[in-house]
């Protein structure tokens, strides 16, 4: 089965795996959250790209007034929905779409949150533009991305070439200088950058604010 043209394909084969994989560090997880619940408020509406079975929409949910968890795995989605109704959490609702879709009006979240998903994005620029108008004024972008070009380069061209044939998902193999670049020139300030885990592969939270 090729993914390369069909990445939704990918994730929904592998959905049940994903779903029963642990947290590789709960304590790193838990710390992360707690430092991004000081930057929410109640009135805030957020939107969570690539949020797969919507742990962190569910973990920041009580914090805000509503979450959008986006995906393109139909599968990953029906599992986000069933533990969030397990949860009891009425205020976060699941669109099996992309950050591209028209009804997402300029303007209509004051918080963006993309884990692990940047890095499947061809163009970095212009999902983090897309980001950028998808946010009030002020607003809050919070990633955190597998920047594989700043780590084994061999086993990064590896995975690229594994996307080009279209055995995994297409992966562009950012530095964490191209993010950051791509962030500051289209118009957001780096509040925090953070590693929360001391693991050596461990990637930086970023959380950026709309200028």
């Amino acid at each position: 089965m090729l993914f390369s043209n069909s990445p939704e394909k990918f994730w929904n084969l592998i959905s049940s795996k994903y779903a029963a994989s642990p947290i590789s560090d709960r304590s790193a997880y838990e710390t992360k959250i707690t430092k991004l619940k000081t930057y929410l408020t109640p009135e805030m509406s957020m939107l969570d790209i690539g949020c797969a079975t919507g742990t962190q929409c569910g973990d920041i949910a009580n914090n805000v007034k509503q979450v959008v968890g986006i995906d393109i795995s139909s599968k990953l989605l029906a599992i986000a929905e069933q533990r969030m109704a397990e949860r009891n959490l009425d205020n976060v609702e699941f669109i099996q779409t992309s950050a591209f879709d028209e009804k997402f009006q300029p303007g209509s979240f004051d918080a963006v949150m993309a884990f692990h998903v940047l890095h499947f994005f061809e163009d970095t620029d212009v999902v983090v533009k897309r980001v950028h108008e998808l946010l009030q004024p002020g607003g809050i972008f919070i990633s955190e991305t597998a920047c594989l070009g700043d780590k084994n380069k061999f086993m990064g061209s590896l995975l690229r070439f594994a996307g080009h044939l279209g055995l995994l998902p297409k992966i562009n193999l950012l530095t964490n200088q191209q993010l950051e670049e791509s962030l500051k020139k289209t118009g957001f300030s780096i509040i925090e950058k953070t590693k929360f885990s001391k693991r050596s592969d461990a990637e930086f939270t970023l959380i950026a604010k709309k200028i």
